[in-house]
């Protein structure tokens, strides 16, 4: 795991030297603290940070350069079958000097050409320049767990794992992108798109190859979604499966030179890898879980139960108020970004402290968007599920949750936005916010620009709809996991986003995902004798969540608005003022919820004051 960055001659013949690529890499030291790197060839150079992981000896440090710089290689990630990958191309002649998957991935590139990607399973942003072809390999990995962000600058392609890092060597770059803010703002959307916040610098796409040469720039997709069906596979078959699939994809993930950890939320999700993790493991294992005493959030206490029952060490990290603002302002940096999701905060917490133990994180994300888990997204197949289920009080248990974690107004909204698709503008409308934007974001809208890659069709509207889930929002979530854990010079493996479960689980019917209005129902079935029974019992889902809702009413005064009401805001004036107060004045009388909002507002200033002024 590490930080990548480079400079490619595409129409210029400026030099690139040594010193430029070290002000990138000087950038993003977190990254990588463990040994940095740079290595020049024609027209274009590498810089690298690392963070050791596998063989933690200096030979396998990058840029890595085989055949006398005929191939040289920046890597960020892991892959987790490069054991099987080595066996194999020794077998066709290679020889190895070292015993990292860094090396394995570029003989695979020497052997395979760009085939090689879909051969990985793991996790990569990496570029290899290829002397005899003059041109720049680039490839992410499938879903885009890692970052790779580039730009075409005054004739040259400008790439890292972070914009700061791009920024340190091209200033000019600091330009918003009012259309990804606009998004941002009205709808949560982040990195979804291969837009980023700033105006001239884009996201690799994920499962996609990038060819730069000195003509230009040339994309090639190496994988998608399967577009078959499981169809006459039965409930306890498809559960056995995805447990043989979970348990394997979490012995790849284990394997490291250093110390590994867990989070534990005290979910299902987390539950389920180390509850597995203990049926081929019983080394002493640390879990981290976010505390909230008092909070009706707070899930501390079910995952130390858990915990101590696996014979592992739990550590609760206490979250606090007092340094909002200061936090708020690190997450923003390291994110490269408005921050939109108030449960980077505790992860923020939850990566300080792992880092004090481990250097490796196993995490649960994308389970979610696999395996329908998030209620309010998936509300009419769950209340389809519940009414087929003739059970008319799980009905009305849904739809009151709703109500008491939106309140019933905004809740009952909620509902009839899920069912009938048509009342988004009314949602939108009766939220309270749309009038608050002015100035250069007036007369933007939140939708998403055209995809390149059509989706495969799928059978089910559920499976339709997680596709649309795990292709997009998903990739903000893992970004921001990435960032958040990077930050901390610890790496993050998610065992729920290897692609073999991924594929099997997509050729699975709907009626396999939720079942009777119970949403994750062939992981529950797959689990239901390796975890307590109290992590299968219904809940409204939570995960690393915020008192946010409180914490804005209660800290109008100390965080709001000096942020909001700021004079560098006010002259920024992409905020009405009167409709601003109007809106805070609501949220702090409880008559709305406009927490999410408030959060978002206050993580796109500051992302203006650390970045653009």
């Amino acid at each position: 795991m590490c930080g990548i960055a480079g400079i490619f001659n595409l129409r210029s013949t400026r030099p690139v030297t040594a010193q430029e690529l070290k002000a990138m890499t000087d950038t993003i030291v977190h990254r990588g603290p463990d040994a940095e790197g740079n290595y020049l060839f024609d027209g274009g150079g590498f810089g690298h940070r690392r963070l050791a992981i596998l063989d933690l000896r200096p030979e396998s440090n990058q840029p890595f350069v085989i055949d006398d710089g005929d191939y040289v290689l920046t890597f960020n990630g892991e892959i987790f079958n490069f054991v099987e990958l080595r066996t194999e191309l020794e077998g066709l002649g290679h020889v190895f000097h070292t015993t990292s998957d860094t090396e394995v991935l570029i003989k695979a590139y020497k052997q395979w050409g760009s085939a090689c990607s879909s051969r990985f399973n793991g996790m990569w942003a990496l570029a290899i320049y290829d002397r005899a072809r003059d041109e720049l390999f680039c490839s992410l990995d499938r879903f885009g767990i890692k970052p790779f962000y580039y730009a075409v600058v005054d004739g040259q392609f400008v790439f890292a794992s972070e914009i700061k890092a791009m920024l340190a060597a091209r200033p000019q770059l600091a330009e918003p992108n009012w259309d990804s803010l606009s998004r941002f703002l009205r709808a949560k959307i982040a990195a979804e798109t291969e837009e980023s916040y700033f105006r001239d610098i884009y996201r690799v796409r994920s499962a996609h190859n990038l060819f730069v040469t000195r003509e230009g720039i040339r994309y090639e997709r190496y994988w998608n979604y399967p577009t078959d069906r499981l169809e006459d596979i039965g409930a306890e078959e498809a559960a056995g499966r995805l447990r043989e699939l979970l348990v394997d994809s979490l012995k790849l993930r284990m394997q490291s030179d250093v110390p590994v950890g867990s989070t534990l939320s005290g979910g299902i999700d987390s539950s389920a890898i180390v509850s597995l993790l203990r049926t081929f493991d019983q080394s002493e294992h640390h879990t981290f879980t976010a505390s909230y005493p008092g909070e009706a959030v707070d899930e501390s206490p079910r995952a130390a139960r858990l915990s101590e029952h696996l014979g592992m060490i739990n550590h609760p990290i206490r979250a606090t108020t007092g340094e909002f603002l200061p936090l708020m302002r690190k997450i923003v940096y390291h994110m490269d970004a408005p921050n939109g999701n108030p449960g980077t905060m505790p992860l923020w917490n939850i990566m300080a402290q792992m880092r004090q133990t481990v250097t490796v994180a196993l995490a649960g994300e994308g389970a979610d968007e696999l395996l329908a888990g998030y209620e309010y997204a998936n509300l009419p197949y769950i209340l389809a599920g519940a009414a087929v289920s003739r059970s008319p009080w799980r009905v009305f248990g849904h739809m009151r949750r709703f109500a008491s974690l939106y309140g019933a107004r905004f809740g009952a909204l909620w509902i009839a936005r899920a069912l009938l698709p048509q009342t988004h503008k009314l949602y939108r409308s009766l939220r309270g916010d749309e009038s608050i934007y002015v100035g250069p974001l007036a007369g933007l809208s939140d939708k998403l620009p055209a995809s390149p890659d059509p989706a495969p069709r799928l059978a089910d509207g559920l499976t339709r709809m997680l596709l649309r889930m795990h292709s997009g929002g998903l990739r903000s979530l893992l970004q921001r996991g990435d960032a958040v854990s990077m930050a901390h010079s610890v790496e993050a493996r998610l065992p729920f986003m290897d692609y073999r479960i991924v594929e099997f689980v997509f050729r699975l019917p709907g009626n396999l995902k939720t079942r009777g209005g119970q949403n994750k129902a062939v992981l529950r079935d797959a689990i239901k004798d390796d975890v307590l029974p109290e992590v299968l019992e219904p809940r409204p889902k939570e995960g690393f969540t915020t008192p946010i809702e409180r914490w804005f009413r209660d800290m109008q005064d100390k965080v709001v608005h000096p942020v909001l009401f700021s004079d560098r805001c006010r002259q920024r004036g992409i905020f009405d003022p009167g409709q601003l107060t109007r809106a805070l004045q609501m949220h702090a009388s409880g008559k709305v919820n406009l927490a999410s909002q408030i959060f978002r507002w206050i993580g796109t200033e500051v992302w203006f004051q650390e970045f653009i002024d």
